[in-house]
């Protein structure tokens, strides 16, 4: 069910429960009330204070009865004057009646006969706060104001109102109480409603929406945060969700991008030997080749071209297993100063037949140790050295080693040569698969473009990092770090 359901389901209860309420309470009220102005039939009763049921005009002429028996009693004798109040009092469905001592002076209806034989006597506590219910012979209630003239004789003025108008006049406040009480109801309710509409549905609308917007795709707008409750921390966490999910995208876009890259340059690396081989061949076939010494050299090139196919081959196949997780790695403890000096002694030989010098520092203690695999750590660093002598056409060709400590938790291991350097556009893309900043890819200028991309891998495997520095023409740096090694005290 929509929370929304949920809200109308729970403004129903918040309207009809109080509204039940009401009626039951105006119902069990109006029976008392009515059990009161009909419970005369057995004895005579009292009601506290029926003078609420009457209009204003009507309690207004109570009030001035009640004044003018203490101020001006001899005003009751006047015939005009308890006509004026008798006409005021008909509007509230009341007459007077007026009995000096023991005789009816005035009487403002003629209708109801028997009344005198029922009249309370003088001096009776039925004023006009409290009043008596008779029953003579139609429902009545009667209100007494007692007098005494100026020659010393007594009277009463009743003031007499049919019963059947006192429950009109309670119907009518009940009605208008009720109405008052529903209103008031259907007031909090509306603003109940909108209250909840405004701190759950809106929200959660704005969150549906956002979920519509990635199910399209759209993974670019933020759902508004309108409040710090559980609701907004939900729109938040959806927020950080839809940025995750954007960082994964545009990953997976970017590894695409790079593989169809990586699948034009393997076609390129490989079409390009392929050609040369079926060329050479059908040359032998043509019968091109026609002296023992152009066949030994088209042999040698299709040799040459089938074994570059095959290290390229080899290389993609490293890298692959390196981008699986699929090599198994053998860390050990490697004592830094006698792991490099073998190092340097093996690629010596290769750097001194390629005409160039080497220069071999190590500023490590002797006892400092890391936690390396030697056969993939010896891959980086000929991949490396493989490739400061291969783009390097100076004259004068050096290549340079430092080891030392770095930053106390690492080891530097930097290499340097003093060849064509790397242009600056160039330098954040040469750890990426198969780049070469050869756009051609001429085979004869450049290996597979998988070097540093391997040598990267295994670096981050070992929980190191391994960069660049580079100037045109002023030679190249690559260097990489090494955690090392910590004896744990137990």
């Amino acid at each position: 069910m929509k929370i929304a359901d949920k809200v109308k389901m729970l403004v129903i209860p918040l309207v009809l429960i109080p509204f039940i309420i009401i009626i039951g309470g105006t119902f069990l009220f109006g029976r008392i009330y009515i059990k009161n102005v009909f419970g005369w039939g057995k004895a005579n009763s009292t009601y506290t204070s029926p003078m609420f049921v009457m209009n204003d005009k009507a309690q207004d002429t109570l009030e001035e009865i009640q004044t003018e028996s203490n101020e001006n009693p001899e005003h009751f004798l006047d015939v005009e004057y308890l006509e004026d109040i008798n006409k005021r009092l008909e509007t509230s469905d009341a007459f007077v009646l007026v009995r000096i001592e023991d005789e009816i002076y005035y009487r403002g209806k003629d209708e109801i006969g028997q009344l005198e034989s029922v009249l309370p006597e003088y001096g009776d506590n039925h004023q006009i706060e409290g009043g008596l219910f008779i029953d003579a012979p139609d429902s009545l209630f009667l209100r007494q104001q007692d007098f005494e003239l100026s020659d010393g004789t007594t009277g009463s003025l009743f003031v007499i109102t049919h019963a059947d108008a006192l429950v009109r006049n309670m119907k009518r406040i009940m009605i208008e109480v009720m109405a008052m009480i529903v209103g008031v109801l259907m007031l909090v309710s509306g603003f109940t409603s909108l209250y909840i509409y405004w701190i759950c549905v809106r929200p959660l609308k704005l969150l549906q929406e956002g979920t519509e917007r990635i199910k399209e795709g759209n993974l670019e707008e933020d759902v508004e945060v309108l409040s710090n409750d559980e609701i907004g921390e939900v729109c938040q966490s959806f927020n950080e969700m839809r940025l995750k999910l954007k960082e994964s995208v545009d990953e997976r876009m970017h590894q695409e991008q790079e593989n169809r890259e990586l699948i034009t340059n393997i076609s390129h690396d490989l079409k390009t030997p392929i050609t040369a081989i079926k060329g050479y061949v059908e040359g032998l076939m043509d019968g091109v080749a026609d002296t023992p010494e152009k066949q030994e050299r088209y042999i040698r090139t299709i040799y040459n071209k089938a074994n570059e196919m095959d290290a390229l081959i080899n290389e993609l196949s490293l890298y692959s297993k390196i981008d699986n997780n699929s090599i198994p790695y053998n860390f050990v403890k490697i004592n830094v100063a006698s792991y490099f000096d073998d190092c340097v002694e093996d690629i010596s030989m290769d750097i001194e037949a390629a005409n160039m010098k080497l220069d071999y520092r190590n500023d490590c203690e002797k006892d400092t140790r890391v936690i390396a695999d030697p056969e993939q750590l010896r891959r980086v660093i000929g991949n490396i050295i493989t490739n400061a002598m291969k783009y390097n056409q100076k004259d004068q060709r050096s290549i340079q080693i430092h080891v030392k400590p770095y930053e106390n938790e690492f080891v530097y291991i930097g290499i340097r040569d003093n060849g064509d350097g790397i242009a600056e556009k160039d330098l954040p893309l040469i750890f990426k698969r198969m780049y070469r900043g050869d756009t051609s890819r001429n085979s004869s200028t450049g290996g597979s473009g998988l070097g540093l991309a391997i040598a990267k891998r295994i670096i981050e495997e070992h929980g190191g990092t391994i960069w660049a520095e580079s100037e045109a023409g002023e030679g190249t740096l690559i260097a990489f770090t090494l955690r090392l090694y910590e004896e744990k005290v137990v």
